[in-house]
């Protein structure tokens, strides 16, 4: 158990929150394709929230300490990426009530990740 801080897990667990909202975007858009499932703003939010709680679960559970600050970092990093990738690729503006949404949505998904994680390595 590592009692200072690892950044570099942090940035591990943000960058496979990033991979893993990548992969499931990609069968999300497959699955609109060849099915007649419309697109949804749920759909779009459950996957962030999956990615970041899957990634969270996944560092805390190998640090095995400090899951709830992992999971929070790892949510808010997650969601800054995702918001300047979002302006990179997009032209239009995402409303505010969508952002504050996707934020909390990541925090509370990298706090249940990251406690869950470090409690199981417990």
């Amino acid at each position: 158990m590592s009692k200072s801080f690892d950044v570099l897990m942090a940035i591990k667990g943000i960058i496979l929150a990033l991979f893993i909202s990548l992969v499931l975007t990609i069968i999300l858009g497959l699955i609109y394709y060849f099915t007649s499932l419309q697109e949804s703003m749920t759909f779009t939010l459950a996957t962030a929230g999956l990615s970041v709680l899957i990634s969270s679960f996944y560092i805390t559970y190998k640090i095995g300490s400090k899951g709830l600050i992992y999971g929070l970092i790892i949510g808010f990093g997650f969601f800054v990426l995702s918001i300047v990738i979002f302006y990179i690729f997009y032209i239009g503006n995402p409303t505010w009530p969508v952002l504050i949404l996707k934020l909390l949505i990541s925090l509370i998904a990298g706090m249940l990740g990251g406690t869950i994680g470090a409690i199981l390595k417990k």
